[in-house]
């Protein structure tokens, strides 16, 4: 159990130990006289006094001391209109020194001060169910934990620990990008529903001693919240247990997803990404901002794997459906989202798409939404959630939103709670080509392609092929090895593939394929002329799908897969969106065919399909 796991951490004499170790060579006499200028407020022993809105220091950790005081100093606590007396420790703290701020703190962890209630009226009982989300950081008997970053709460008055949880509950606290803590309180806060609630928290936090022990909390069977109730094995998982259970079941009064059943490369690239700031940073990603210091506990990439590795062996339950939506409407929406994350939600390593069979179809809506709101998806490094912003775009409301996650439910590839291992290994994926090219050996073999793509790659429209000049080497080998294997070129209604697939056959081998296609990068012709008659300015709309791959100027980007498209031939994007919405290319074998048949079903017909050709050609 998590006891077990916080005890190894935990001494009694918490405060003390973090004292010696954190102020080892602070200045006590020094620090007694610069407290001189808080002893108005919080009392020559420290102890607070609720007449001046100042909290009890005496018996509160040093080291959360030290990072508040720099919180005011910084600007990262007091700047809200709001918190009145975060702005009144602002230009008390704003003067300080490092070393001020260490030797002030090194004299308060000295003092004793009592802790003097206010009878703030609650049920204790309620409290002691309501606080069963804070056990996991702030310990049984509110003792704290440094290695959460969970300051001591018990000893705190109960008017204050009111304000505090209603300061995080209403954005007064917690919405500073670098009060990462904050951040984390925040949700949790919002799991109280009312004042009485968070009254009660106040009235059982007051009974507390701060003493650290290995007794487990115990919690009514009745509680809405559930706390770990058995041992969990891998130490680096305990703090994620309270909040996703000890068997990754998840729990949605905590907003906290079901883990068990999904990929182990997903879960370490979220963590990660929580880690750098890539996911958690948007004033409005509540849970995001929760996550980034429990992941920022993981400290290198090693652990990182170590939890993702861990989550693989639970086996929490099938999730029941919670969403009422449209199950027909949402199979038909899906249909943009089969490419990638496939017919069952079995997710696909290759396309970097997660497995979202198993998923609560609460936390599915809550991602969608979030994509399309732009508060997931926006931050320049988050590749494929800026591939999923335009996806989520394609539901019109909340209503075609949910019917999404209801179809999702009916999902059976979910249900497994066996090791995903057999998950991780990717779809067949046609091989790329991983040997260097030679142009002057391509020239050679270009000289086939020369009659109908010309001398320059311009291409010909009265021979049907297409601009190839410029185009990326990787995207071009890709292609050529398609041919040559029938993944393109092999459907009866692909007539033009058909032609190009003994062309291919001629390369012999993959450094002849290679050869081609690094000559062709060396080729340089003028961006094909326009002449398809469509709205360019409805195309434009109707690209803002196609932008998270291609890029928004059709530069294409190979982490995704996505080849460049500015500067070809309109009529041939056309012939090519055509061919993959009829799924004449993206057949089976064709993993990034098969991405783009779906994409190019979200153009109702034909004049849709014009229009944003007609935009692409305006790209230079």
């Amino acid at each position: 159990m998590l006891k077990r796991f916080l005890s190894g951490l935990i001494t009694i004499s918490l405060g003390i130990f973090f004292s010696i170790s954190v102020l080892a060579e602070a200045n006590i006499e020094r620090g007694k006289a610069k407290y001189k200028t808080c002893v108005a407020c919080h009392g020559e022993n420290a102890a607070g006094k609720k007449i001046n809105n100042a909290p009890r220091l005496s018996g509160q950790m040093s080291w959360y001391l030290v990072r508040q005081l720099h919180n005011f100093k910084n600007g990262i606590r007091g700047t809200h209109v709001n918190d009145i007396t975060g702005m009144q420790m602002k230009p008390m703290a704003i003067h300080l020194t490092d070393k001020d701020i260490e030797d002030v703190v090194s004299y308060i962890v000295t003092l004793k001060g009592p802790t003097k209630h206010s009878g703030v009226v609650g049920d204790v009982e309620s409290g002691k169910s309501s606080y069963a989300v804070c056990v996991s950081c702030h310990g049984a008997n509110g003792e704290g934990n440094k290695a959460l970053n969970a300051p001591k709460i018990a000893g705190l008055q109960d008017w204050y620990v009111e304000r505090q949880l209603n300061n995080f509950k209403i954005g007064i606290r917690g919405v500073h990008n670098k009060d990462l803590y904050g951040q984390q309180m925040r949700p949790m806060s919002m799991t109280l529903a009312n004042d009485d609630a968070v009254r009660n928290v106040s009235v059982y936090l007051a009974s507390l001693k701060g003493v650290s022990t290995t007794k487990p909390l115990a919690i009514k069977a009745s509680t809405v919240v559930t706390v770990m109730q058995s041992t969990v094995s891998e130490p680096l998982y305990a703090p994620c247990a309270s909040c996703h259970g000890s068997e990754g079941e998840g729990n949605q009064k905590l907003g906290a997803p079901r883990l068990a059943g999904q990929q182990g490369w997903y879960i370490e690239r979220q963590l990660r990404n929580w880690r750098d700031g890539i996911r958690g940073t948007h004033a409005e990603d509540l849970y995001g901002m929760q996550m980034r210091p429990m992941a920022m506990t993981l400290t290198n990439d090693a652990a990182i794997s170590k939890v993702a590795s861990f989550i693989g062996t639970l086996k929490g339950a099938p999730l029941k459906p919670t969403i009422k939506g449209n199950t027909d409407s949402g199979k038909s929406a899906y249909l943009t989202c089969i490419a990638c994350h496939g017919a069952e939600g079995e997710g696909n390593k290759a396309l970097n798409a997660p497995k979202i069979a198993g998923l609560p179809d609460w936390y599915i809506a809550r991602q969608l939404r979030s994509f399309k709101k732009g508060i997931r998806g926006s931050h320049q490094k988050d590749i494929y959630g800026m591939q999923m912003r335009p996806m989520a775009m394609t539901l019109a409301n909340d209503k075609a939103v949910d019917n999404v996650p209801s179809y999702i439910s009916t999902f059976t590839a979910g249900v497994s709670t066996a090791s995903t291992a057999s998950a991780e290994a990717a779809p067949a994926v046609t091989a790329a080509v991983s040997v260097s090219g030679s142009a002057e050996n391509g020239k050679t073999s270009f000289a086939v392609c020369v009659s109908c793509h010309g001398a320059d790659g311009a291409g010909n429209k009265a021979l049907n092929a297409p601009r190839i000049s410029g185009q990326q080497e990787w995207y071009v080998a890709r292609q050529i090895a398609n041919f040559k294997t029938g993944v393109r070129g092999s459907h009866a209604e692909d007539i033009y593939g058909q032609q190009m697939r003994p062309m291919a056959m001629i390369l012999a081998n993959e450094q002849a394929v290679a050869d081609v296609s690094a000559y062709l990068n060396t080729l340089k012709s003028a961006p094909a002329a326009s002449t398809v008659q469509g709205d360019a300015a409805a195309g434009k709309a109707a690209y803002g799908i196609c932008a998270s791959c291609h890029g928004a100027n059709g530069e294409g980007n190979k982490a995704l897969n996505a080849p460049a498209i500015a500067g070809q031939h309109d009529w041939y994007i056309v012939r090519q969106l055509q061919n993959f919405k009829k799924r004449i290319r993206g057949d089976a074998g064709d993993t990034y065919g098969q991405q783009m048949s779906p994409m190019a079903m979200t153009l109702a017909d034909d004049a849709a399909i014009n229009n944003v050709a007609a935009y692409i050609s305006t790209f230079k």
